[in-house]
């Protein structure tokens, strides 16, 4: 049952970030709100931006647009430290 839990609660965190992400244009504040939630940045460039959630094995991946926001996302969740295999989401800014 502990896995259950545990896969339940990395969805909502899933779907808060994925809702999040898509109010907020700036990427300014998606890093805030990151942070607020013990995400990583384990890139953080002006090309792309790479934020890990370790204890959910949750993954945040964004492509920066020229003037500070973002072109796409994904959201995804892994099973290994090397981000093989899991459940991914995506949006394409417009």
């Amino acid at each position: 049952m502990p896995g259950a839990i545990d896969a339940m609660q990395q969805r909502a965190v899933m779907v808060e970030i994925e809702e999040m992400i898509q109010s907020m244009p700036d990427y300014g504040d998606v890093r805030e709100v990151l942070r607020s939630l013990d995400f990583i940045p384990e890139r953080d460039n002006a090309d792309i931006a790479i934020w890990v959630q370790p204890d959910l094995k949750i993954f945040v991946l964004l492509r920066m647009n020229l003037g500070g926001g973002y072109a796409c996302y994904k959201v995804a969740a892994y099973d290994d430290p090397g981000g093989r295999g899991g459940e991914f989401a995506g949006y394409i800014a417009r």
